[in-house]
């Protein structure tokens, strides 16, 4: 499974979902981006997976990216 969440500007860590391939994941975090645009108080997204040694974040996208 690959989760994608935010980080807020003060260090809270939501995972919004879990998606079982990378095409979706890659779909839903800029769904994730476009559904936070009002907010200003996120640090920053991300991807993470699990490849066999724990969660590993290896996305991250700016929130206010165009």
């Amino acid at each position: 499974m690959i989760q994608i969440g935010y980080v807020t500007n003060a260090g809270d860590e939501n995972v919004s979902g879990e998606y079982p391939n990378p095409v979706e994941a890659n779909a839903a975090i800029y769904d994730l981006r476009d559904s936070l645009v009002d907010r200003d108080d996120i640090q920053t997204l991300f991807i993470q997976s699990d490849f066999g040694e724990g969660l590993v974040r290896y996305g991250f996208m700016n929130p206010i990216e165009d």
